[in-house]
């Protein structure tokens, strides 16, 4: 056998339980021991160099403190615990010395192990060192083993450990963004938002010292400051909240790396959900709103256009009723050819009564579709008034109303047509909604070449809640069955639109209800002549006719009671061409105080009277003496199923509708 040279064989290095071939083997072979209380490498006790032995040889991290002094060994596993501070100052160096910051929380711990305590295993247990420039919060799982020397003493503490900071960070961010989604369901305004994540970071101190929620155009200014602990994440850079931005005070002890900078996203992402979904929710509730107020609209609309149907037939039907009547009595020939002229009137009354409806309806529609000009003339202010209180002069007498008018010697550039049926529509309303005998003052005021006219009444008044609504279509006031403040409810719209195409302006005003009404017309740069005002006295409204005295003939006694006389007259007047013995009366209180007197076999009752509708009149006739036998036929505008229903349920015997037909009228008649 041929020997090897001593040269070729391999070299075998000192200190062999040291090793060789990793960083802190080479560390620890090259460390100048002698200079620290274990003294040179080769004075040390078989005890100590079989520890170390150990330590560098393991891939678990552990750490040997060795001696009174506590000197540490580590191995490589252990290095990346230390961050850029520490290693390789830490080899070599005493505990206490390394670890000034954690000895409060390890050094008791180490003690008790030397001391002969039984060895404990500690799982994540926070132990902040300094590391990468800061003081952080560092999590283990770890236990301090005694270690005993070649006198059988304890010589040293091995440490055998594992960081734990990633996992415990994660399942407390986990935790806390999970509190935070539970508390962000509540929320249901962005302030609720805010108090919820300020309450999160309030609860979790170790992770945030705060958050700030920033919203509009400040939330794309804002940056980031590491320095200060301030992280800024834009609800731009998830994709999701554009004009949003959080800016977190991130806790000292935590380092802004990349799992924190995810937490922050994820928190961030969690608050742009919430608020999307607020603002979901706003535009639901605003679009339900608005559905809503689309379909109370559509009711209204109907509900309206239903009741302007029925008013439209009764005030169509009303007019119609004595035209039809005064034709019957002529066809009958009741009177004399030469003996027509009171049916005449009757039908030339009532005819420019639906001429006055049709036009108004037809000025709704043209002002509807822009289709009304204005022709402008410069006339007499007194002319125009003087035209507006002759149409409506008829209804102010039969009220009895008393009418005062102040009129300035002027003249007014515009549509003096027009101007008159605005005039006209505002005292047609104060004499229908002004009880009998009231006041009615039209008065006038120049400033310059503005023009005020105001239209004053002491009647019912207006409601307040009524008030707002007063220039719509087809709004009037409460209805009641007597329709004597009837109408289409669009005299005001008429007169509010025909006032604003002047460029002016009308208003109105009451005190409420039973307080009376005031209106006023405002037309600028209109006046064209100025003159000292002059009073002028309308004339004095004429007395209500009194009842047509009953006409002899047949032994049927019928007694008309309907508060439009030319009505009442002219069915008065078919039922004696008929052969009855008919009267009439215009209000409930003349039918009473007639039947009281003596009660007739029949009586016609008008549904819609004033001060006491037909039903109640009814109810009062029957309770005069022998009224149970009378035979009541109510007459209305108003001939729907349910119409009829209640005048039965009210103890009538027939319902006519009007105009009334000849052959019903004789088939309900005894």
């Amino acid at each position: 056998m041929t020997a090897l040279p001593v040269s070729s064989l391999p070299a075998v290095p000192s200190h062999r339980f040291i090793g060789a071939g990793t960083p802190m083997r080479d560390l620890v072979r090259a460390y100048p021991w002698h200079t620290t209380a274990l003294g040179a490498i080769d004075s040390w006790p078989a005890s100590l160099r079989t520890c170390v032995g150990v330590v560098l040889h393991a891939a678990q991290p552990m750490f040997l403190y060795w001696g009174e002094e506590l000197v540490q060994v580590y191995n490589d596993a252990f290095v990346p615990c230390f961050g850029a501070d520490k290693h390789p100052a830490a080899l070599g160096q005493s505990g206490p010395a390394c670890w000034a910051e954690a000895w409060p929380t390890v050094g008791p711990q180490i003690e008790h192990v030397r001391r002969g305590g039984e060895p404990q295993l500690y799982a994540n247990q926070l132990v902040p060192i300094v590391r990468n420039g800061r003081l952080e919060d560092v999590y283990w799982n770890y236990s301090y083993t005694p270690v005993f020397d070649d006198r059988d003493r304890v010589g040293g503490v091995l440490v055998v450990c594992t960081e734990t900071t990633t996992q415990v960070l994660a399942e407390r961010r986990r935790h806390a963004l999970d509190l935070l989604g539970r508390a962000l369901l509540a929320c249901r305004t962005d302030a609720d938002v805010a108090a919820a994540i300020a309450r999160c970071a309030a609860d979790h101190p170790r992770d945030l010292r705060g958050v700030e929620m920033l919203r509009g155009e400040s939330s794309a200014t804002v940056v980031s400051d590491l320095d200060a602990g301030l992280v800024v994440v834009q609800g731009a850079e998830l994709q999701l909240c554009a004009e949003l931005a959080l800016v977190f005070d991130v806790a000292p002890q935590v380092p802004v790396d990349g799992a924190c900078r995810q937490f922050l996203a994820q928190f961030t992402a969690s608050v742009c959900a919430t608020l999307s979904r607020l603002e979901a929710d706003r535009a639901l509730a605003l679009a339900m709103a608005e559905s809503d107020r689309l379909h109370g609209d559509l009711d209204a609309t109907a509900r309206i256009k239903d009741e302007f149907l029925a008013v439209l037939g009764h005030e169509l039907r009303n007019p119609l009723a004595p035209i039809v009547t005064a034709l019957k009595l002529m066809k009958l020939g009741a009177a004399h050819a030469a003996d027509t002229g009171h049916q005449q009137d009757v039908i030339e009354r009532q005819v420019d009564h639906l001429v006055r409806l049709v036009d108004d309806l037809l000025d709704v529609s043209r002002l509807a579709r822009g289709k009304v000009e204005l022709r402008k003339q410069t006339t007499p202010l007194a002319d125009i008034l003087n035209r507006a209180i002759e149409l409506t002069a008829p209804l102010i007498e039969q009220k009895q109303h008393r009418l005062l008018v102040d009129v300035p010697t002027v003249g007014w550039h515009g549509d003096p047509a027009r101007l008159a049926q605005v005039v006209a529509n505002l005292l047609n309303n104060a004499a229908r909604y002004t009880p009998h005998g009231g006041h009615i003052t039209v008065s006038t005021r120049v400033r310059g070449a503005d023009l005020h006219i105001q239209v004053t009444d002491d009647g019912n008044g207006i409601p307040a809640s009524l008030m707002p609504h007063i220039f719509d279509l087809f709004v009037q006031g409460s209805r009641k069955l007597d329709r004597a403040k009837g109408g289409l409810g669009i005299g005001l719209a008429l007169a509010h639109n025909l006032v604003r195409m002047h460029g002016g302006a009308i208003q109105a005003y009451s005190g409420g209800e039973g307080r009376g009404s005031t209106f006023t017309i405002h037309l600028p740069d209109s006046v064209v002549v100025e003159a000292e005002p002059i009073a002028v006295a309308a004339p004095a409204a004429s007395a209500a006719q009194a009842a047509s005295a009953s006409q002899p003939g047949a032994s049927v006694r019928v007694l008309v009671v309907d508060d439009n006389q030319d009505a009442a007259d002219s069915l008065a007047e078919l039922l004696g061409a008929l052969g009855y013995e008919a009267s009439v009366a215009y209000d409930p209180a003349q039918a009473i105080a007639a039947a009281s007197v003596a009660m007739p076999q029949v009586a016609i009752l008008d549904i819609g009277l004033p001060g006491m509708d037909g039903f109640e009149l009814a109810g009062r006739l029957r309770a005069l003496p022998h009224g149970a036998a009378v035979t009541l036929i109510a007459l209305s505008g108003y001939g729907r199923a349910d119409d009829k229903a209640r005048s039965s349920a009210a103890g009538f015997n027939a319902h006519l509708v009007k105009p009334v037909n000849l052959g019903d009228l004789q088939t309900a008649l005894p």
